[in-house]
């Protein structure tokens, strides 16, 4: 396998990885801010809530819990990806690394054939 065949395969599944790590990074960071955000709010509705004991702060700070809870998912599924596009980067270098040595390989055993049959 020539090195343009090589750079083929593995250049794509760098490139790939490398895309879903850097949206995975800026959506990871989108999502920690707006759960800082959402915990302060929490905070400030529950202190509301234990002064004026009104069933109003109650439905506020559920919904901010259950915001809060699929922040929480998007994150874990954000964190996942970026890590996934990490491990395809990875990858695709073994996988560049191997083809490379196996071209090689190929390369000396057709040499060697020729100077068999010389």
């Amino acid at each position: 396998m020539t090195l343009l065949k090589s750079l083929l395969v593995t250049v794509p599944i760098a490139l790939g990885g490398a895309g879903v790590a850097a949206w995975s990074t800026v959506r990871v960071s989108a999502l920690e801010q707006e759960l800082t955000a959402l915990a302060n709010e929490g905070r400030v509705a529950g202190l509301s809530f234990v002064e004026t004991l009104q069933g109003e702060h109650a439905e506020r700070q559920r919904a901010a819990y259950d915001r809060r809870r699929v922040l929480a998912i998007e994150l874990a599924t954000a964190r996942r990806n970026r890590l996934l596009g990490i491990l395809a980067i990875g990858a695709a270098g073994l996988l560049g690394a191997a083809l490379s040595v196996m071209s090689r390989i190929a390369a000396d055993i057709e040499e060697d054939r020729r100077h068999v049959g010389s």
